[in-house]
């Protein structure tokens, strides 16, 4: 596993972004390049087959990723056509078709039809691989990192946010998907903002879910 960390301008703030290189046995799986990564960033990583849009918010990165990787197959979740049809995508994840499920699972998260964010469980690492579902921004330090994240609850802490909430629309069918997610023996968890969690995931995850009141 190999992470390529960039950052991405906001209000007040500047968010660190990690994507994630996957050397799986059949396949090097790119998830959520972020849209700050030079072209020689990327490169350094070597070859990669695959290259994964985890959220229908997380696709600016794609085209210049695919930009360095022009033969890699290009996924994304549910509703991804519609939001971009500009990028030549591949297909849409699914049981079906996604072809890595005996290495890194994945499911998508229900309830979010305006996000649709795909988690995704690394079997060997026992790592959870998310986006946007927790944030770990333990070393946010200025000023308008503590307005925007102490608003958001994430302010140097692991936690799920605020903000992240409010695209949830179908409540009960969203705490279905996170059953389905503690099924998974994780260990570990990466996020694509904030530092990863090696070893006590599943405690931290069971604590960030039991803060926003979700029941599993």
């Amino acid at each position: 596993m190999i992470f390529l960390d960039s950052q991405r301008k906001m209000p007040l703030m500047t968010l660190p972004v990690r994507s994630v290189l996957l050397r799986l046995k059949s396949g090097r799986v790119l998830i959520s390049p972020g849209s700050g990564l030079t072209a020689d960033q990327l490169s350094t990583v070597g070859p990669v087959t695959d290259i994964v849009a985890p959220n229908l918010l997380h696709c600016a990165g794609i085209a210049g990723a695919f930009a360095v990787f022009p033969s890699a197959r290009l996924w994304g979740a549910p509703g991804v056509l519609e939001a971009k049809p500009e990028i030549p995508w591949t297909g849409i994840v699914s049981d079906q078709t996604w072809p890595y499920s005996a290495e890194i699972e994945v499911k998508i998260l229900k309830g979010l039809p305006s996000f649709n964010e795909m988690v995704f469980y690394h079997l060997e690492s026992k790592t959870l691989i998310v986006t946007d579902l927790v944030f770990n921004l333990v070393n946010a330090k200025d000023w308008g990192a503590r307005i925007i994240l102490g608003l958001f609850g994430t302010y140097r802490r692991f936690a799920i946010s605020r903000l992240f909430m409010t695209v949830v629309k179908d409540r009960v069918a969203f705490e279905s998907s996170l059953r389905e997610i503690l099924n998974w023996p994780f260990e570990n968890i990466v996020m694509a903002h904030g530092e990863a969690v090696i070893g006590n995931g599943r405690e931290l995850f069971l604590s960030a879910l039991k803060e926003r009141g979700l029941k599993v």
